[in-house]
């Protein structure tokens, strides 16, 4: 009787021990995280703005005006550094950046210097910031005749906002 109980026990004890097989699944769709659509940039261009020169594939456009060169374009948001060094050539440490709020989103204004192969040059930014976007508004012209253009400029720049 005792080899009966002995024999039940260790039949109890291997009867917890049965393999179970396990699943891995796999699943192949990608989740890409949407981008927001971007806003419109409104701004008034000068008188003397010529028709528009030329359009990247990213959509910026470039004008000619009587004296200096105008660029709007839209970037892509979230490191200002890239946005400051790809408009100007200078990083955010370089420059010294005023920034404002507009209700839901942020201005960015600077100006920069550059000496070139004809001279020297001014250059003013405005970049207003969504949270997603940068909507970027340039213009460069020869360091004489920045100060024949200020009224205009201002002009150019107060006029800027998302729509």
């Amino acid at each position: 009787m005792k080899k009966c109980w002995i024999c039940f026990l260790f039949v109890l004890m291997l009867a917890g021990c049965g393999s179970v097989e396990t699943f891995e699944t796999v699943d192949d769709e990608v989740i890409q995280p949407v981008m927001a659509a971007t806003g419109e940039l409104s701004l008034t261009l000068p008188a003397s703005a010529a028709a528009q020169a030329m359009q990247s594939e990213d959509g910026g456009k470039l004008y000619f005006c009587d004296g200096y060169v105008l660029t709007v374009q839209t970037l892509n948001g979230g490191d200002m550094e890239r946005t400051a060094s790809s408009l100007c050539g200078f990083g955010t440490d370089n420059l010294c950046i005023m920034e404002t709020v507009f209700g839901e989103y942020k201005r960015r204004d600077w100006v920069w210097t550059a000496a070139g192969e004809g001279g020297d040059h001014i250059g003013r930014a405005a970049v207003l910031d969504d949270g997603h976007y940068h909507y970027c508004v340039t213009v460069m012209a020869e360091a004489g005749a920045a100060g024949e253009l200020e009224q205009e400029w201002n002009a150019l720049f107060g006029s800027l906002h998302l729509n």
